[in-house]
């Protein structure tokens, strides 16, 4: 039997924690598309608090009833379907993010070495447009 003095407030306590993190991680991928580090650090923290939080109040939860009680019992299935999707849709944008940051990563590790290379060689430029070129002809500057 599932004490329901105990389960109602942790789920619900759960549910709106996830709620709150799937709120961050879509301000999150606006934070990356605007590139505010200040601000991807300080959402870095809340998620992580949050997901401290949800962790523990699934331990507490656990103490009292497994999922699958849980899923079975009509006063917290519908709860625990709704709990499982923000854990799908977090997990969706989470994933949304990753891929932006590795692809930013990607972009910078390749001018680093474009850079690296041009320095070595004194050959990259910039276009009226900004693009950068490299050329092998050296400008004759020495340091």
């Amino acid at each position: 039997m599932i004490d329901n003095a105990m389960i109602a407030p942790l789920l619900k306590n759960q549910e709106a924690e996830l709620t709150k993190l799937h709120s961050l991680l879509c301000n999150e991928l606006d934070i990356l598309k605007k590139r505010e580090l200040a601000l991807l650090e300080q959402a870095s923290k809340e998620k992580e608090a949050i997901l401290m939080k949800v962790n523990q109040l699934d331990k507490e939860i656990s103490h009292y009833a497994s999922l699958d009680i849980l899923q079975q019992d009509e006063n917290y299935n519908e709860q625990v379907s709704r709990i499982i999707n923000l854990l799908h849709e977090c997990k969706k944008q989470n994933e949304v993010n990753g891929q932006i940051i590795n692809n930013s990563q990607i972009a910078i590790n390749r001018f680093k070495n474009m850079l690296q290379k041009s320095i070595s060689n004194n050959t990259m430029t910039y276009d009226s447009k900004g693009k950068t070129s490299i050329s092998n002809i050296s400008i004759g500057i020495k340091a």
